[in-house]
């Protein structure tokens, strides 16, 4: 069979992808980047820090998921409406999203900041990390509220192909995040250093500039949501009924998947800080690693939304979706493989003990694999079968096999069958393994093909 019948070959489709991809790529390249500097500027100053700081950032992470599912289930309707040109419908599934994104980071921040220790204790029974976690929320909290808007508002900009002034904005945040966070946590300028309360409140101020710049440029600038703040709260019934179908399953799609990966960090969280760390450092750099396929997920989307939403060549969907998974193991392998290379010099920049850089360094030839896995699993789940509202089904398959396989045996590898580090590493990440076969299956039946728009 020849290639044009299972694949797109035109330049213009390779140029249209790139074009997409490498400036979310960047985005998360920044978001990981400033993981990865926090744990190292953290990690320098103990173990202890290390390990509160990560496990204390879990709620952070879920709501994160929760907010990129709320804009995911907006951006499968934004998409088709775009691809449709219907800038109405866009306005209005763009207050509705912005609302519910809103309310709960208010929800999530009040939680953080007033409940800290609670919050802490959810996560660990360690009295050391519970009490420097507990400094870092009480402050960091305050980040959710700023977050809530910028995060959503950027994503619901990647369904209609927006991805440049998402990306400056997060450059210019990382940078001012990078500083401040060197400035308060070491002592700088004059400023006594703060450790820990430092790093949160590098985070809170840079999330709130982040969040400033954003009101500006959507309001006076872009041209594609139509963004009106008095029109916030005028919900077309109809149109939040579709919203309701399609980001309610993406909304615990990712929900459930965060707190099952939380789940997972208080299973290790209940063994022993040295775990921790190595779970944690080599957490950061397989996000690090995931950036190109994260690029390659987030621009399928609006691809293969925009394609649907017009109504035109439908019979060109799987060959795109072929074209954008290839796409996707690709760098998926290139990654892996420079991760695993590189390795020991990355990791000789923490400053922890060499039983943690030893451990470490088995997870990461365990992590390298999944990546693999990955490569197909994100581009699929997130950018394709979810641009044809197939979001019921990828929410149940995210969500089972992590609750179901990942979970249940981790625990059991770690407090029942007293198996070796690696071996609960590798448990905790079976979910990877189990929807791969699976996922094939559904891309291959071409179900997700069609228009969701009215």
């Amino acid at each position: 069979m020849k290639l044009s019948k299972k694949f797109i070959l035109e330049p213009h489709f390779f140029a249209v992808l790139a074009g997409l991809a490498l400036p979310i790529a960047l985005q998360d390249l920044i978001k990981f980047s400033l993981s990865l500097a926090d744990n190292m500027m953290v990690g320098s100053l103990s173990e202890a820090a290390l390990g509160a700081v990560t496990l204390a950032s879990q709620p952070f992470f879920i709501f994160s998921m929760l907010s990129f599912g709320i804009a995911s289930g907006g951006g499968v309707l934004v998409a088709q409406y775009y691809g449709k040109h219907d800038a109405e419908s866009i306005q209005k599934i763009v207050s509705i999203t912005i609302c519910i994104g809103v309310l709960f980071s208010f929800l999530f921040g009040l939680g953080t900041t007033l409940f800290p220790r609670l919050v802490m204790q959810l996560f660990t029974n360690v009295p050391e990390l519970i009490d420097i976690g507990a400094e870092y929320l009480r402050i960091q909290g305050f980040a959710y509220f700023f977050y809530g808007f910028s995060n959503t508002m950027i994503m619901l900009m990647r369904s209609t192909r927006e991805v440049k002034a998402g990306l400056i904005v997060n450059l210019s945040a990382f940078v001012l995040n990078i500083f401040l966070n060197w400035t308060l946590i070491f002592g700088h300028f004059g400023i006594p250093a703060l450790g820990v309360q430092g790093a949160a409140m590098g985070t809170v101020i840079a999330r709130a500039a982040e969040c400033f710049a954003l009101l500006v440029y959507v309001r006076f600038m872009e041209c594609h949501l139509h963004f009106r703040f008095k029109k916030m709260f005028h919900f077309d019934a109809v149109l939040f009924k579709d919203f309701l179908h399609y980001s309610i399953p993406v909304v615990i799609n990712e929900t459930g998947w965060s707190i099952g990966v939380a789940m997972q960090s208080v299973i290790l969280g209940h063994l022993n800080s040295t775990i921790v760390a190595a779970a944690s450092i080599v957490g950061t750099l397989q996000q690090m690693a995931l950036v190109s396929i994260f690029g390659v997920a987030g621009a399928s989307a609006p691809i293969i939304g925009n394609l649907l939403g017009s109504g035109k060549n439908l019979q060109d969907a799987k060959r795109y979706a072929n074209t954008l998974i290839l796409a996707g193991f690709f760098v998926g392998a290139f990654m892996a493989g420079s991760l695993f290379i590189f390795k020991d010099p990355i990791l000789t920049l923490y400053a922890i003990p060499h039983g943690t850089i030893e451990l470490a360094k088995t997870f990461i030839g365990i992590q390298c694999i999944m990546i693999l896995l990955q490569s197909y699993t994100s581009p699929a789940i997130v950018g394709i079968l979810r641009a044809g509202g197939d979001t019921t089904f990828t929410s149940i398959l995210d969500i089972g096999t992590l609750w179901i396989f990942s979970i249940p045996f981790g625990y059991l590898a770690g407090f029942e069958w007293g198996l070796s580090y690696a071996m609960i590493f590798l448990m905790l990440r079976l979910d990877e393994i189990v929807k791969f076969p699976i996922l094939v299956w559904r891309v291959e039946k071409k179900s997700w093909i069609r228009n969701v728009t009215r």
